[in-house]
């Protein structure tokens, strides 16, 4: 088969099942790296992401400990942002495209390995309906997984072909493109077992040993993460199959056509199934919750931290919660859904015990700025904002908060002066921008 009937035949396939949605929106982490993240919005921050850590460029992520040093996946965003703004359905179709491109890597490795194009071809199809795929090419923040992943098919195939003809001047693009794939997740750092695997499957061409092999070396890095966080989660997990999900395919691949066919069409069916959860956060929301143990991961009580409004759960999530951190973001909340009830004086109770927990909560302070100054009360207001700011003087929601007490005050200099810091690390704020047009014609 051609490789261009390939590459068509895995296109109509991933469009068919990952379409995404006209009315697709960001969740999860997609705030923080990517929504707020100023260093992918304006140029002269672009510097920044080569010596920043994912979640550095958002205050609000402050719960995430680890360092998550990914420079090339934050650079793929910016391309993102200048083609599709904050429209989070442009950011999914990017995704789409390139998970179709690493299924037609998938053929061409399955190929120049085992030399069985119908074998290739099968395993292609089921690596591109997977159904653990759906969280790395709908979850915008996913695209770690997958671009990475197509660097490193790269590095493999370009090492395939070193081995072959013996040409060593071949191994600097190896290392570079396994570079590549290491600044977008560090999971790459063990893909080096797999240039292993490929040279000793040159020589011995078993196909169920070289499909445990790689199935074993992918989960790897799952069995590390279970280790070190057991609350990470066992939906969040389903990114780091990924690349082990390639060893399996291949191995199901060995079916005969009619249970290759079936296979087929039930994973898609899954993944299409699973598409319908992907619209929203509210959405995926109650498609987790009625998945697992609640609220047992991470992503539960990411989600459950902006939209529960059940006190009394909320509070029994603050009793039990052991890392503070985590009990000051639960607090925080339990601020918000009593700021909302219009309760001011418990709301300001809970900010303020969130800043005992996490005294650098920069969003707790800016509240108590907010409720601070409903009760009249500006010195008391501006102090809070002065200490939100020292923490981080380049968090937008402070700097716009600063413009709107300063454009209240009539102090129209300052106002329009954070206003105008405010939309160099967020472009796209509407309410600082509307302000600055306001206070600038104020004099």
């Amino acid at each position: 088969m051609k490789l261009w009937i390939v590459a068509g035949l895995v296109t109509l396939v991933c469009l068919g099942v990952y379409r995404p949605h006209h009315n697709a929106g960001f969740i999860l982490d997609d705030f923080y790296t990517v929504v707020h993240n100023p260093l992918i919005k304006n140029p002269s921050l672009y510097r920044n992401i080569w010596s920043s850590r994912l979640y550095d460029a958002n205050q609000s992520s402050g719960y995430i400990k680890f360092g998550y040093y990914r420079p090339v996946l934050q650079s793929s965003w910016i391309l993102d942002y200048r083609l599709f703004g904050l429209n989070a359905a442009g950011y999914q179709w990017l995704n789409l495209f390139i998970h179709a491109f690493n299924c037609l890597l998938v053929y061409i490795l399955c190929c120049q390995i085992f030399e069985q194009k119908t074998l290739a071809l099968k395993a292609c199809l089921l690596f591109c309906v997977f159904p653990a795929q759906e969280w790395v090419v709908r979850y915008v923040t996913g695209r770690g997984d997958e671009l990475s992943a197509l660097f490193a098919l790269v590095s493999l195939l370009v090492l395939l072909r070193v081995f072959k003809t013996g040409n060593k001047n071949g191994y600097v693009p190896v290392f570079l493109f396994w570079a590549l794939s290491a600044l977008t997740r560090e999971v790459a750092i063990s893909y080096i077992f797999y240039a292993f695997l490929i040279y000793h499957s040159l020589n011995q061409r078993n196909l169920n040993r070289f499909c445990f092999w790689w199935v074993l070396i992918g989960l790897l890095p799952l069995l590390l993460i279970w280790s070190i966080i057991p609350k990470q989660g066992n939906i969040l997990a389903l990114h780091t199959l990924y690349f082990a999900s390639i060893g399996f395919c291949l191995w199901m691949a060995q079916l005969r056509f009619r249970g290759v066919v079936l296979l087929f069409v039930f994973f898609a069916a899954i993944s299409v199934v699973q598409g319908r959860f992907w619209t929203t956060e509210k959405v995926l929301l109650r498609h987790i919750r009625s998945l697992e143990w609640w609220p047992g991961t991470v992503a539960d009580q990411q989600l459950l931290m902006k939209y529960d409004d059940d006190i009394q759960g909320i509070k029994g999530m603050v009793d039990q919660s052991q890392d503070p951190l985590i009990k000051a973001m639960w607090l925080r909340r339990l601020g918000v859904v009593y700021f909302e009830h219009r309760d001011f004086f418990s709301a300001q109770v809970y900010f303020n015990q969130a800043l005992i927990y996490n005294p650098l909560d920069v969003d707790a302070l800016d509240a108590l700025a907010v409720l601070s100054h409903y009760s009249q009360q500006e010195a008391e207001s501006l102090k809070y904002l002065d200490r939100a700011l020292k923490i981080n003087p380049a968090y937008p929601d402070t700097l716009r908060t600063l413009g709107v007490y300063y454009y209240l005050q009539k102090d129209f200099p300052q106002a329009r002066t954070f206003l105008s810091r405010c939309l160099f690390f967020e472009p796209d704020n509407a309410q600082a921008r509307d302000l600055l047009g306001l206070a600038r014609q104020a004099n």
